[in-house]
C-alpha cells in the first residue's frame, strides 16, 4: 500500500511539472506587403484568454505552454494562427484583407466600414438590380431601400421617376428631391445612367449629408459610382442582353351598362330625370340598352361601325341616347409590349494601366395602341483609364455619353385633360369606334391621326483627375469634370377631320335629299315599315384641339453646361491606447 501511495504522488508531481512548464516567446510582426512594423496585434494563445499585443515598434512577448497555438490578428488584415512546437522566436508578415464591396458604404468623398457608420446610410445591393429586366435606374431601386420612395406618375415611357426620401413635401416653392451624384458629379437625371455600369448606390437618408454636399443635400443624397478597370493582370469582356415584355399593371375597367343604371339612380334620387353629357342616359334609353346588350352584346366587335337605330337614337327632345357601351381598353392598350436591352463592356489591367469601357443600349415600346409612333430609346457610352506613373502619382481620364430619345402621339386635348382623363372622362356609351366610313371624335381616333413629337436629350461629360500620395496613408485627390447637356423637343400640331361626337345630331338623307328610315336592327325600311324611325348622323367637321394642341409647329432647343472641380486630401493613422497594467 505504501508503494502504491508513493508511485501515485510522483506521477501526480510529474504531471504538475510537464503542466507548468511554460516557454517565454518573443518575435517582431510587420506588414507583408511593406515590411514595416505593425503596432497593436492582437496576439492570444489559443483556447485560453492570455494574451497580448505589440508594442510601436512591433513586438512582443508572451508565456505559452509548448504546444500552444498563437492567434495574430488586426483590424484590416487577415488572422494567423502559428504553432508553438517549443520555439522562442516567432516572426511573423500579416497580409492585407481585401474588403468586399458589401461591407463597404460610399459616404462623401470616401467610403468607410458599415460597422464604423454613425450616420443613416443605407448601401444598395447592385445585384438586385441585375436580376431584374428594368429599364432604368429608379425603377429600379423601387422596395429597396427603406426610407427611399420611388413614383412612377405614370406608365408612360421615358418618364423620370419621382425620388423623395424620408418625406414628401419640402417648402412650398422649393423642392424636396434628393441630391443624385454620379462619380461626386451632380447630374439632371437618375434615368441617364446605365444600370450596367454602376458599380454601388448609397444613399445619405439625413439631413448630416448637407455638411458635405451644401443646402442641395438637404433632402438627402443618392450618390452612384462607376465600375473601374480590373485590379489584377486581365482582359474581361462581356455582354449581356434582356428581352421583357410589359403589360399595364391594373386594367382600369368602365362599368359597361351599370354604369348607365348607377348614373341615372343617383340624378333620379334628386329628382333629376337625365345625366349624362353628350351622350344623354334616361330611363328610357337604359331599358332599351338592357335589351341591346341581350340581343347585341355578344355579336357586335369593338371595331364595327356604329349603326343608327341599333346602337344610338336621338329621342323626342333632340337628346342622343347611346345604347352600345364601349370598353376604352380595348382601343386604348396594347398588350404585352417588347423592352430589350443589351450591354457591352471591355475591362482590365495592363501594367500599371487599368481600363473600363462601356456600351449599352436600350429599346422600349410603349402601350398606347393607335399611336402611330410610341418608343423611347437609349443609348450609353463610357470609358475610363487611368495609370500609377509612380508610386506616389495616379492619373486618370473618362468620358460618358447618354442619349435619350422618345417619341409619342401630340395629341393633348386641353390645359387640364389627356387622352387618358379624356377617355374616363365620359360614360361607356361614348362612342369610339367609325360611323358611315369616317371615325367618330374620341381619344383613340385623336392619338392615331396625331403628329409625332420627339424629345431627345444628349449628356457628354468629360472627366480627369490625379491621385498623389506624398507619405504612406496620405492621399491628396483632385478631380475636374465638364459636363455638357443638350435638349430638343419637337411638336407638331394636328387638324382633325372625323364625325363630331361633341355636337347635336343632324338628319340623314339620301343622295337625292330624301329623309332615310331604319328600324331598331339599324337596317334601312320605308317610312310606313313598323317601327319605322328617321335615321340621324354625325356631322363630319374638321377641329383642332383647344388648350396646349392647336394646329402649330412648336420647336425648343436648350444647351446647359456644368463644370465641377473637386479637391480634398485623407491622411489615416491610428492612435495605440494601450494601457498598462502593474
Amino acid at each position: 500500500m505504501r508503494k502504491f501511495t508513493c508511485l501515485i504522488l510522483i506521477l501526480l508531481l510529474g504531471w504538475q511539472f510537464a503542466f507548468a512548464q511554460k516557454l517565454l516567446v518573443k518575435g517582431t510582426v510587420t506588414g507583408a506587403d511593406d515590411g514595416l512594423a505593425v503596432p497593436g496585434v492582437s496576439i492570444i494563445e489559443k483556447g485560453t484568454t492570455n494574451g497580448t499585443i505589440t508594442d510601436l515598434d512591433g513586438k512582443y512577448q508572451i508565456s505559452v505552454a509548448e504546444n500552444a497555438i498563437l492567434s495574430f490578428s488586426f483590424v484590416g488584415m487577415k488572422t494567423q494562427e502559428v504553432e508553438v512546437k517549443g520555439q522562442t522566436t516567432i516572426n511573423v508578415a500579416m497580409k492585407s484583407e481585401a474588403i468586399g464591396l458589401e461591407e463597404l458604404v460610399v459616404v462623401g468623398y470616401g467610403t468607410q466600414k458599415k460597422t464604423n457608420l454613425t450616420g443613416a446610410v443605407a448601401s444598395v445591393d447592385t445585384k438586385v438590380l441585375e436580376s431584374r429586366p428594368i429599364a432604368d435606374v429608379g425603377r429600379g431601386l423601387q422596395g429597396t431601400t427603406a426610407g427611399l420612395n420611388v413614383v412612377i406618375p405614370s406608365g408612360e415611357i421615358g418618364s423620370d421617376p419621382i425620388l423623395k426620401i424620408r418625406g414628401q413635401f419640402a417648402s412650398i416653392r422649393g423642392g424636396s428631391s434628393p441630391l443624385i451624384l454620379l462619380d461626386n458629379v451632380e447630374i439632371p437625371s437618375i434615368q441617364m445612367v446605365n444600370p450596367d455600369d454602376i458599380e454601388s448606390i448609397s444613399v445619405l437618408k439625413d439631413a448630416a449629408s448637407a455638411s458635405i454636399y451644401g443646402a442641395k443635400a438637404a433632402f438627402g443624397v443618392i450618390l452612384i459610382t462607376t465600375k473601374k478597370g480590373a485590379k489584377k493582370e486581365s482582359v474581361n469582356i462581356s455582354y449581356s442582353g434582356n428581352l421583357s415584355f410589359q403589360n399595364i399593371s391594373k386594367k382600369m375597367e368602365m362599368a359597361g351598362i351599370d354604369a348607365m343604371e348607377y348614373t341615372l339612380s343617383a340624378f333620379e334620387r334628386v329628382g333629376g330625370t337625365v345625366a349624362g353629357a353628350f351622350w344623354m342616359v334616361t330611363r328610357e334609353g337604359y331599358e332599351k340598352a338592357k335589351v341591346w346588350q341581350e340581343k347585341w352584346g355578344d355579336i357586335i366587335k369593338p371595331n364595327d361601325p356604329m349603326v343608327y337605330g341599333r346602337d344610338w337614337y336621338v329621342d323626342a327632345n333632340n337628346r342622343k341616347i347611346g345604347l352600345r357601351t364601349y370598353d376604352p381598353y380595348d382601343y386604348m392598350v396594347k398588350e404585352w409590349t417588347p423592352t430589350q436591352t443589351h450591354n457591352f463592356s471591355v475591362s482590365g489591367k495592363s501594367g500599371k494601366t487599368d481600363y473600363n469601357i462601356g456600351f449599352g443600349y436600350l429599346d422600349q415600346s410603349g402601350i398606347i395602341k393607335p399611336a402611330k409612333e410610341d418608343d423611347f430609346r437609349r443609348y450609353n457610352g463610357s470609358i475610363r483609364v487611368g495609370t500609377e506613373i509612380t508610386d506616389w502619382l495616379k492619373v486618370y481620364a473618362g468620358s460618358m455619353y447618354s442619349k435619350r430619345a422618345k417619341r409619342y402621339a401630340y395629341a393633348t386635348n386641353s390645359t387640364t385633360a389627356d387622352p387618358w382623363l379624356y377617355i374616363y372622362r365620359w360614360g361607356p356609351t361614348y362612342p369610339m369606334t367609325t360611323e358611315d366610313g369616317d371615325p367618330l371624335r374620341s381619344p383613340a381616333f385623336e392619338i392615331a391621326a396625331a403628329n409625332t413629337a420627339f424629345q431627345e436629350t444628349n449628356y457628354t461629360s468629360l472627366n480627369g483627375g490625379f491621385t498623389i500620395s506624398p507619405l504612406k496613408n496620405w492621399k491628396i485627390n483632385f478631380d475636374y469634370t465638364h459636363a455638357n447637356q443638350e435638349y430638343i423637343t419637337k411638336r407638331p400640331g394636328t387638324r382633325f377631320t372625323a364625325r363630331n361626337t361633341w355636337t347635336a345630331a343632324i338628319p340623314k338623307n339620301d343622295e337625292n335629299g330624301n329623309r332615310i328610315y331604319v328600324n331598331d336592327a339599324g337596317e334601312v325600311v320605308s317610312s310606313t315599315a313598323p317601327g319605322a324611325m328617321p335615321a340621324y348622323r354625325l356631322s363630319l367637321d374638321t377641329y383642332t384641339a383647344s388648350g396646349s394642341n392647336p394646329d402649330h409647329v412648336y420647336r425648343y432647343s436648350g444647351n446647359s453646361q456644368r463644370n465641377t472641380i473637386n479637391f480634398n486630401t485623407t491622411y489615416d493613422f491610428d492612435i495605440d491606447l494601450t494601457i498598462s497594467r502593474f
